[in-house]
């Protein structure tokens, strides 16, 4: 099993030439892939940016996302009703490369957004705060929260390269303390106590990127705090992981089982040494299928409740039931 080494202060060797590659405890430095040297056209094409979040109350499991294709710019987010199984609201928006901007930082500094007209996703944390701040208005869903540090455990990050010619950077944050709020519709609903997470990614992936992913953020049976992320394919290993309390652990990497033909069917998901076996019981669905040639996509991301265990090097097993989370595929011709 790995470990976790402390964070490097560069993303690239001194030389600019090679990625620093490893899973680190801790947030990334900023990401500078410009050293690399690629062309205008090689980063058009090939540079990817995004920011995922996702806010967990007891009635309410909210995803959104803003996207730097290079060459456009995507938008979404969504929220599931987690006691009817449903979802209450469902949006996503293409824009133009200018509609985007996903910056170099992961703590401090971050600014995330999409913008076009009226409908965004802004995901920023002002210099000196312990805070992110969250707006969204996507279709009926609207989101005015914050995602608090102060207590949460360290973020695992992650440096791979990537063939041919490829690198891609990764950084998971679990268990921030949400507050806020918002309205899907005219409904409104409070997100003081919720649970937050973020999964910051920017790189040069394959123009064929193909994986499966999983994150979750509850409480065992047990009580504990838990978060988990889990990936096959794309990264791999090194950005799969557990969080328990304040505790950050290393897993392998992910092995999921579905029918690609109807992703509302329960999902197996286990890692490759056995020490997570979970269940998937989905709920709701948010889908993009484009196919134009040079250019297609199949994304899936499901949201829904997981069962069954986690046991990390060390660790008795722990008991999961009804924890809500995501579970996503992915195969991209980009």
């Amino acid at each position: 099993m790995r470990t976790l080494s402390p964070p490097p202060d560069s993303v690239l060797d001194p030389d600019g030439r090679r990625p620093r590659t490893g899973s680190y405890r801790g947030p990334l430095p900023p990401v500078d892939l410009g050293p690399l040297g690629h062309g205008p056209l090689f980063r058009l094409a090939r540079h990817k940016r995004w920011l995922w979040g996702t806010l967990i109350s007891d009635e309410l499991l909210l995803g959104f996302a803003a996207v730097d294709l290079g060459y456009a710019a995507n938008a979404f987010a969504f929220a599931l009703d987690r006691t009817a199984k449903r979802l209450l609201a469902d949006r996503s928006v293409l824009g133009a490369p200018f509609c985007v901007r996903i910056g170099e930082r992961t703590e401090e500094g971050c600014e995330a957004r999409f913008e076009r007209g009226r409908e965004l996703v802004r995901v920023t944390r002002p210099v000196g705060s312990p805070a992110y701040e969250v707006e969204v208005a996507l279709g009926a869903l609207r989101i005015e929260a914050r995602l608090d540090t102060t207590a949460a455990p360290p973020p695992l990050s992650a440096v791979v390269e990537l063939a041919p010619n490829g690198v891609g950077t990764t950084q998971k944050r679990t268990l921030l303390a949400g507050s806020g709020g918002g309205s899907i519709g005219d409904r409104p609903f409070s997100l003081d106590g919720a649970l937050g997470g973020l999964d910051y990614s920017n790189g040069y992936p394959p123009r064929h990127t193909v994986w499966k992913w999983c994150f979750l953020l509850g409480r065992a049976l047990s009580g504990e705090r838990i978060g988990l992320n889990l990936v096959e394919g794309f990264v791999g290993e090194p950005e799969c992981a557990v969080w328990i309390g304040d505790e950050l652990h290393p897993l392998a990497e992910g092995r999921f089982e579905l029918d690609r033909k109807d992703p509302l069917a329960p999902w197996r998901i286990r890692t490759a040494d056995a020490a997570v076996q979970l269940e998937f019981e989905p709920a709701g669905a948010h889908r993009e299928r484009t196919n134009l040639g040079l250019i297609a996509s199949h994304f899936v991301q499901v949201a829904g409740h997981f069962r069954g265990t986690v046991a990390p090097p060390g660790r008795a097993p722990l008991e999961l039931d009804g924890v809500p989370g995501v579970a996503e595929d992915q195969d991209m011709l980009w």
